[in-house]
């Protein structure tokens, strides 16, 4: 069900949503279409080349995830239904916004979370000076079930995509411990949102 909003001049916005298989077809799909429609709002060149990169890495991400999840779930039972990804991106005169949804593992929290700098360490004041200096963490909000948890370090995914947007909000849903008994098994997942305010005229 994709889409395409074309306002009045003052007011242009275009918003595109659509679900897809996961498949790594989809990447360039979309890629081809973002093009497009930044063109129409007349994004520059170099505005389009970053936004486009943050959401190839973060479509392709996505996909991966998904691809994963389905392969475990055909062979756990040859009868499933596989998880498809949604792709959301509204374009406006001053602001990109986009959210990925896909059925993967999601982010590696427990990776995440282990890179707290280590009292006992021989280097324990360089990590501590490196943990403190990450500046990019303050843009990153990660949710698991709509309750925020601390971020720990970032993986060189998510530092392009901080490169070149705003803010990231990443909520993880657990559904096996909590939503479970609320929602489908189709619940489970990861909902990854970009922002951007435009940077080049």
């Amino acid at each position: 069900m994709a889409g395409n909003i074309l306002m009045g001049n003052d007011e242009r916005e275009i918003g595109f949503l659509d679900s897809y298989s996961a498949d790594t077809s989809v990447v360039p799909t979309v890629i081809s279409r973002l093009i497009t429609d930044l063109r129409k709002i007349s994004y520059p060149q170099n505005e389009i080349d970053e936004i486009v990169l943050s959401m190839d890495e973060a479509i392709t991400n996505a996909v991966q995830e998904t691809m994963k999840k389905n392969c475990h779930l055909i062979q756990s039972n040859p009868c499933h239904d596989t998880r498809d990804i949604t792709i959301r991106y509204t374009i406006t005169l001053t602001e990109f916004n986009a959210t990925i949804i896909d059925h993967g593992k999601g982010l590696d929290i427990f990776n995440i979370f282990s890179k707290i700098p280590n009292c006992n360490a021989d280097d324990y004041q360089s990590q501590i000076i490196s943990y403190a200096t990450e500046s990019e963490k303050s843009r990153i909000k990660i949710r698991i079930n709509g309750e925020e948890v601390p971020l720990r370090g970032i993986g060189a995914g998510l530092k392009i995509i901080l490169n070149f947007m705003d803010s990231i909000t990443i909520d993880l849903i657990d559904k096996e411990k909590v939503l479970s008994t609320l929602v489908s098994e189709h619940t489970d997942g990861t909902i990854f949102n970009m922002k951007r305010i435009r940077r080049y005229k």
